[in-house]
Formats: C-alpha cells, sequence, structure tokens
C-alpha cells in the first residue's frame, strides 16, 4: 500500500494589500514557467520503486528526452484475493504485436513520480497547463474546421489525436501508477479525452485504465484509474468510500446488466489485481454540468485503495463485478466535495442567508451583476469594507487631433457584426469570441465594439462589456492574507472582471506612495492562450493595429474592485487580456481577466503580476 501523495506546495503569493503602501524595491519580471518540450525536469524529481518493505527515491536520468527516468516499480507478493497464474511468454508477445506497434522496450513499464520540492511542482503543473492549453486551442480550431463528410464532429478526439501524434501528450510511456505530477485533487475537465492528455486516464471510453500484462513484468494487468458515474444500479458513493461496479454486461447508456460480466480479462480482471496488490487508483468522478460544453464535468478525486473484490448476482440478475474502494487519508479535500460546499454557499446567499465566517453579503452593494460576498474567518480584518467600489475605471476620452475625423463607430444591421464590422476587422486573424463569449485566441490588444456602435450589447464582439459570468468572493486566509476565488465553474477562456481603480498617467504616478496596479508589469500571458502551433507550426500570429502599449497605472489606494486583491502566481490560472473598445483613447486599454483554466468552485484565482517572491 501506498503511502498518502503529498500536498502540493502552497503557491498563491500573497501581494501588497491595497490598503498597504507597495515595496520601494523594484519588480522584476518572471520568467515564462510554461515548459518547452524538451526540457529537463528538475533534479529533485523523485521517482520510486515500488518497494514492501521501503521506498526508495532515485535521481531521474540527466537525458532531457526521459523526463520521468524508467524507474520501475514492482509488485509486492500478492497478499490477498486469489490471482490466475501469469499467461506464458508467447501470450504476452503475440498480445502485444495485435495491436499493430512493436515493443521493444522489454521489463517493467510502470512507475510513480512525486514531486517533493516547489520547484518540482512548477515544473509539473507547468507541463500539465500546457497540454492543457494545447488541447483546448485545438479543440477550438477543429470546431471551426469540422470534417467535410464526418457524421459528427468530436473535436475533443480530435484534439486527443493530434496531440497524441505530435508527441504532447504527457507521461504515456512509461505508465504512472499513483498521482500523477501536476494534476491536483479538485482539477476538473470537460472531456475525457483532456484526461488522456495530461495522463490522468488513458482511455476515451472505458471506465478502467489499466496497465497491460505485456508491460508488467510479474505478467498481470494493474488497474491505474477508473471513471465513476455513479448511475449503475449497484454503485454507491458516500465521497471516501465508493463501490464501484465492474465494466462490461450492459448496452451502452443504459444501467441494467443484460449478461453477466468477465471477471477474468479486461479492467476487471486489472482492478482485481490492484486489491490483490495493494496497488493505489486514481478515482475521478463524472457530473452532468449545464455549464460545461460536453454536459458534463470530470473531477479528480485523488488516490484510493481497493479494499474488497467480489464477483455475484448483481441487482439486475446477471452476475457483476463489485469492488469497494477507500480513500487514501492525508490528501487535500474531496474534489467533489467541494462543489456541494459552493451550491450551499450560494443558496444562502440567494436567501439573503449570511453564512458562518461572512462579514459581508455584497462588497459591491449591487453595483455587480452579482453579489461579491466577504469571507473572514481567521481574523478580525475587514479593511476591503471601507473603500469605495467602482466597477470600471474612468478613462480620459482620446485626443482630437486637428480636422481629422474619428472612427464613430460600426454600422452594422441586425444587432450583430459580422466579418465586415470595421471594429472586429481592427482586430485581424478572424473572430475574437467564440459563440459563448469565450476567448479564441489572445492578442496584444482585443478591439471591441463601443458606444457608438450602432450593434447591440447581444454583439460577439461585446464579450466584456456584459459584466461578470460568475459569482466570486473575497476571503481571508492564512497564506495570502484576502484573496479572490469563484464560487462557479469558470470555462477557459471565459471573461471573469476588470481591474478597476483610479486612472492615473504614468509620467504623473508618484509610485512610491499609495497602491498601484501598473498595467505594464504584466508579463505576456496572452501569447499562451488559444496557440495551437505546437501541432500546426505554420499558423501565423493574428496581426494587428500599431499599439504603444498602456500608459497609465490604476491606483487602488481609495477606489477600487475585488480584482485587486487577487493574489499572484507564477503559473496562473488567469491572464490580463488588454481590451479597446470603439474609439477609446489607445494609450489607455482595459484590464480585462479571463480564464486560463478550468476552475473548478472555491478554488483560489491567481494571476502572474511579474513580480518576483
Amino acid at each position: 500500500m501506498a503511502p498518502p501523495p503529498l500536498p502540493p506546495p502552497h503557491l498563491l503569493i500573497p501581494k501588497p494589500e491595497p490598503d498597504a503602501p507597495l515595496p520601494t524595491q523594484p519588480q522584476q519580471m518572471l520568467p515564462n514557467p510554461k515548459a518547452e518540450p524538451d526540457a529537463a525536469p528538475p533534479a529533485d524529481l523523485a521517482l520510486e520503486h515500488f518497494d514492501p518493505h521501503r521506498q526508495q527515491q532515485l535521481e531521474p536520468s540527466p537525458d532531457p528526452q526521459h523526463r520521468l527516468c524508467a524507474a520501475n516499480l514492482y509488485l509486492p507478493p500478492a497478499g490477498k484475493g486469489s490471482l490466475p497464474p501469469p499467461p506464458p511468454q508467447s501470450a504476452i508477445v503475440a498480445s502485444a504485436s495485435s495491436t499493430g506497434k512493436k515493443r521493444n522496450r522489454q521489463g517493467n513499464q510502470m512507475m510513480r513520480a512525486s514531486t517533493a520540492t516547489a520547484q518540482d511542482y512548477i515544473y509539473s503543473r507547468s507541463q500539465v497547463r500546457a497540454a492543457r492549453l494545447t488541447f483546448e486551442a485545438l479543440r477550438v480550431h477543429f470546431a471551426r474546421h469540422p470534417l467535410p463528410d464526418a457524421p459528427r464532429n468530436r473535436i475533443d478526439l480530435r484534439a486527443c489525436n493530434a496531440m497524441r501524434v505530435q508527441g504532447l501528450s504527457l507521461y504515456r510511456e512509461p505508465r504512472i501508477v499513483g498521482a500523477i505530477p501536476g494534476v491536483s485533487v479538485g482539477d476538473s475537465f470537460f472531456y475525457r479525452a483532456e484526461l488522456c492528455v495530461v495522463g490522468l486516464h488513458r482511455t476515451t471510453q472505458s471506465g478502467i485504465s489499466f496497465v497491460p500484462a505485456g508491460l508488467v513484468r510479474e505478467g498481470h494487468p494493474v488497474a491505474t484509474s477508473i471513471v465513476s458515474s455513479g448511475v449503475y444500479h449497484d454503485d454507491h458513493d458516500s465521497g471516501d468510500v465508493l463501490v464501484y461496479t465492474g465494466s462490461g454486461g450492459r448496452p451502452r447508456n443504459r444501467v441494467e446488466h443484460h449478461e453477466d460480466q468477465k471477471a477474468d480479462s479486461g479492467g476487471n480482471l486489472a482492478l482485481h489485481n490492484s486489491y490483490v496488490y495493494g496497488v493505489e487508483v486514481r478515482v475521478i468522478r463524472c457530473h452532468p454540468c449545464q455549464a460545461s460544453p460536453s454536459s458534463k464535468v470530470y473531477v479528480y478525486d485523488g488516490l484510493y485503495n481497493v479494499v474488497s473484490s467480489s464477483y455475484g448476482p448483481g441487482k439486475s440478475g446477471p452476475s457483476v463485478c463489485t469492488f469497494k474502494l477507500m480513500r487514501i487519508a492525508g490528501q487535500d479535500q474531496l474534489g467533489s466535495s467541494t462543489w456541494c460546499m459552493a451550491k450551499d454557499i450560494k443558496d444562502k446567499l440567494a436567501s439573503q442567508v449570511c453564512p458562518p465566517g461572512y462579514i459581508s453579503l455584497d462588497l459591491s452593494n449591487g453595483k455587480e451583476l452579482f453579489r461579491v460576498p466577504v469571507r473572514n474567518n481567521v481574523d478580525n480584518v475587514s479593511s476591503p469594507l471601507h473603500f469605495e467600489y467602482i466597477t470600471h475605471p474612468e478613462f480620459p476620452l482620446p485626443p482630437i487631433l486637428g480636422p481629422v475625423r474619428r472612427h464613430k463607430g460600426c454600422h452594422c444591421l441586425g444587432g450583430t457584426c459580422g466579418s465586415k464590422c470595421s471594429c472586429a476587422r481592427k482586430n485581424s486573424g478572424g473572430p475574437v469570441y467564440n459563440e459563448d463569449g469565450t476567448l479564441v485566441r489572445g492578442r496584444r490588444v482585443v478591439y471591441e465594439c463601443g458606444g457608438l456602435c450602432d450593434c447591440t450589447m447581444s454583439c460577439l464582439n461585446r464579450a466584456t462589456q456584459r459584466g461578470m459570468k460568475h459569482q466570486l468572493e473575497l476571503f481571508r486566509s492564512k497564506e495570502t492574507g484576502w484573496g479572490v476565488r469563484t464560487l462557479d465553474l469558470i470555462q477557459p477562456g471565459a471573461f471573469v472582471c476588470e481591474f478597476s481603480g483610479d486612472v492615473v498617467a504614468a509620467c504623473d504616478a508618484s509610485m512610491d506612495q499609495g497602491s498601484f496596479i501598473d498595467p505594464r508589469r504584466f508579463p505576456e500571458r496572452w501569447k499562451e492562450w488559444g496557440d495551437a502551433s505546437a501541432v500546426f507550426p505554420d499558423q501565423k500570429k493574428a496581426p494587428s493595429h500599431p499599439f504603444q502599449g498602456p500608459d497609465y497605472v490604476l491606483d487602488v489606494s481609495q477606489r477600487r474592485n475585488f480584482a485587486s486583491y487577487i493574489s499572484h502566481s507564477s503559473i496562473p490560472n488567469v491572464f490580463v487580456q488588454l481590451v479597446i473598445r470603439g474609439n477609446e483613447n489607445l494609450s489607455f486599454p482595459h484590464l480585462m481577466v479571463f480564464a486560463m483554466d478550468t476552475i473548478p468552485p472555491l478554488r483560489e484565482l491567481s494571476v502572474d503580476y511579474g513580480i518576483t517572491q
């Protein structure tokens, strides 16, 4: 039995509070943590043999092509249950060759990996984030380029296959048993194909993912992960204890079993072997979700031990394989339970009931589309309640240069703008937003329609002008002081909020007094969003009109909104996109915040401010 995985280090860094002066030392930009495909891992990345008596940590190979050194995981002697004899070597060879792929590697292809330091975690998390960013960029690309003769445009599978062909999927060889480096408990995914991309679950159909017998020295398949939907008659789920029904024996999309399951092959045998050998499995739960483009969300809930395995008649009559799994102690809070907690908080807020620990039901006093509650169960500090709340900064009008006639806005008919819109043409490179309002691709600056345009507020080119779409809250923590977290699921690429404060020209700002947000210090994280060049190298960068960049800072010492409390991280889950509306002054773009990841409820928002730790 494996020990509980170490929790990831807390990497959110509290920036100076808006109510406190900024430090006087200059702040330097952090290097972009998005690791190159061939980058070598940090030297402390620990790989483990499985030894029933002790666990040995090994140094990884210095070869950058082997990010995770092939340190094998050997199965201990079977300690419980019955186990069929291993198949003959000829059968293993035949099984391996039947896939049409040559398996030149000999011996074991299982491995455990752990991240012992913050540097290890940053490296692994950056790798996972880069893979997810590429997957999302490809998914959007294939949605805009459907296959001509295909009955269904499975953009998720096309994205997954493209990444696999290019060698961009993580941890395909060797197989990882236990926690996946860079994947945290509570991480959420909209597609099974995305689980495959990050190495969390290797199949897009089967609920049990396993290492086949041909890749295990002992000659027995071993399960590594399961996806539980909890909809079948013999399933039972209480969170820390999960009763899971094996695969097979029922028609597609039906909950009743019509024939006996096979206990001596496939995933059922592999999961039984995990029970026999005491090998932990990753558990991903599938939930229906209206906010998801796939109508489902997959939540990683951590590692479980298989504590019993049985075979017998099920509730539908035919015999089924039933496995009881118990969650390993010492892990982060169950990911799926945070969804229930967030819903309970939202229900109480909607009924005007102040939940325990909350000091305000709405920081914005009704100025935002959604209430912004404030929670503090740490100390008695209530400073966010004592400033003036403004939803948007007040920018100066653009200068009128002589007799030159300024742009008066587009004249698109029908309420929404198309490809011929004079505002949209400034962006070049195609539409800026998808039909659901998510950002297609990051740009140096996005030009939206403005107040003088004829299009209505439903125009696709006004995504940030329709206000917040998710309920966020301000909360107090011991690690980051004040921070911002979401009570809703936020889709990657979705608009989150805008930084607000008093606008001060950069030449007039006295940075040694007051608290400022400097738009010029934000690293260009927008370059990472929508970038599919890893698969399509000839993909051109979206050209744009000449743009000199922002020439102002936001003074948040007196007036501000909740965005100034977002914490800093070198592996953030949101990024800043500059936006100009209509004929606004090009020196004063809006600082719009967009989601870089799928952000589950009760997860703290973090942005890269370009500051050193």
